[in-house]
């Protein structure tokens, strides 16, 4: 019997949600027979071998965007010439371990580097086009053409989301009215939550779900703790931080603070609470899709896609989005308790199962 396909799967170091939407991916590689190394440092590293201790992870240095305290899009501006070394020091970094460990396929999340003329490279991506600030609509075109020279080095595009124009979670992001010329695939989309077999009895009011980079995570923390203890109830703060599990934390008394949560504490924890207050990341609102939360957003400053899904969402009805700045817990909590959220649904998909092992199988001829 031939061996299956060794797979390199690695995310990008932009909060955790890269990291933790690729977990989805690897289960249902290893469920097919294959083998899978991953690659990250840091945050992503520690979730991936928290998730997947039985596997190889290689030690891959990540972009490392250093975030403003103010306006994050001027800095990740500034910061374009490293990004671009950033990407070629990963392309040279493939090269070298591709010739060392001989990889049948490599799975890159959103690393745009991260492909090789040895083996199928394929991109994992929500963002098919970049959401403008407000004002630059007109250099919608010209920024999605030059994402495309760094799609196109790849063999095929992969996104986490349905095909359906109308109904799906990521709009304009993943559906723009012109495509990468390569192989564009909707495999569905992706969270490492599953409902449990029992619903769980709601214990807290709000879950306050933290992710993304620094400073901006810590930043919406002390706003949260510097409210919840006049907001009524019991809250749960789960932090964002598997890195640093000792981490202690000063809390009001009607706050429960924990580093982090592995997938089905998590998915307890979010059924147990009346309301979700998260960032706009896509991997963490596909989580909160799964499992048909009432969701409240807050966008990490200067990410202006999380600022286009939480437009989106509140529009279509699923959240209630507010900013970070000038934040009142307060008064968001009042607005989604008035809010009527659709009832659950989960867009449907091709199950992955399947296309994932059909993938496999063309990758060794059988």
């Amino acid at each position: 019997m031939a061996e299956m396909p060794h797979i390199l799967v690695a995310p990008l170091d932009w909060g955790l949600g890269h990291a933790t939407r690729c977990i989805p991916l690897v289960r249902g590689l290893l469920a097919a027979g294959a083998r899978v190394t991953l690659a990250a440092e840091g945050s992503q590293a520690a979730l991936l071998q928290a998730e997947f201790p039985q596997l190889p992870l290689l030690p891959l240095p990540g972009y490392r965007i250093r975030f403003s305290r103010y306006f994050n899009l001027a800095t990740i501006l500034a910061q374009t010439p490293r990004l671009q070394r950033c990407i070629a020091a990963e392309h040279q970094w493939l090269q070298g371990q591709q010739a060392q460990h001989h990889f049948d396929a490599v799975i890159s999340d959103n690393r745009y580097g991260l492909w090789t003329p040895h083996c199928p490279s394929i991109l994992l991506t929500h963002q098919l086009q970049p959401a403008m600030p407000w004002g630059l609509g007109w250099a919608q075109a010209q920024a999605r053409r030059r994402f495309y020279n760094w799609i196109e080095n790849f063999d095929a595009c992969w996104v986490p989301d349905v095909a359906d124009a109308t109904y799906n979670l990521s709009g304009l992001l993943g559906h723009p009215p012109e495509l990468p010329n390569l192989p564009v695939h909707y495999i569905g989309p992706l969270s490492r939550l599953e409902p449990p077999a029992r619903l769980p009895a709601k214990k807290y009011t709000l879950l306050m779900l933290l992710s993304g980079p620094e400073p901006q995570r810590s930043l919406l923390e002390q706003r949260l703790l510097a409210q919840a203890e006049k907001v009524e109830g019991t809250h749960l703060l789960v932090r964002g931080l598997p890195a640093t599990p000792g981490a202690q934390l000063a809390v009001p008394h009607n706050v429960v603070a924990i580093p982090h949560m592995a997938p089905a504490m998590l998915a307890d924890a979010m059924l147990s609470a009346e309301y979700v207050l998260s960032r706009g990341g896509y991997s963490t609102l596909m989580d909160v899709a799964r499992l048909g939360g009432r969701n409240i957003i807050v966008p990490t400053p200067g990410q202006t896609e999380q600022y286009y899904l939480a437009q989106r969402w509140q529009a279509a009805g699923m959240a209630v989005a507010g900013r970070q700045r000038g934040l009142r817990l307060a008064r968001l909590l009042a607005l989604a308790q008035q809010h009527a959220y659709p009832p659950p649904s989960w867009p449907t998909a091709a199950p992955l199962q399947p296309w994932l092992l059909q993938w496999l199988n063309s990758l060794t001829g059988r």
